[in-house]
């Protein structure tokens, strides 16, 4: 997990595919187990970040509600659809987002966005 870290801070994309890969392939951990783990420990982090940005002003509570508003709609229909749907469609959905997020690090490469 600290390698998906210093590799989402390098890449400048978030670590929750990485941290997914790694359970899944690395550690055995079912791919829905894997992804619900992935995404509870981004939560947490993202919580106490947003504690942090919130206290030092550098957040827009105004802004920032309707996003955790779609956040908490996205987390609780997400937790309905997740027992009923094929973990074969699962990694399907998820080998596109990979692809995409690759296909987007590679055109800011050649663009040299940082």
């Amino acid at each position: 997990m600290t390698l998906a870290g210093v590799l989402s801070g390098l890449l400048g994309i978030g670590s929750g595919s990485l941290k997914v890969l790694a359970m899944d392939s690395t550690m055995k951990i079912p791919f829905k187990v894997s992804t619900t783990t992935s995404n509870f420990m981004i939560g947490v982090t993202a919580a106490a970040s947003a504690v942090v940005y919130l206290q030092r002003g550098y957040m827009d509570p105004g802004i920032a509600f309707p996003v955790v508003l779609g956040v908490l709609a996205g987390a609780l229909t997400g937790a309905k659809i997740l027992p009923k749907i094929n973990p074969k469609v699962l990694r399907i959905i998820f080998a596109v987002a990979i692809t995409a997020v690759a296909i987007e690090m590679i055109i800011n490469g050649i663009n040299h966005k940082f």
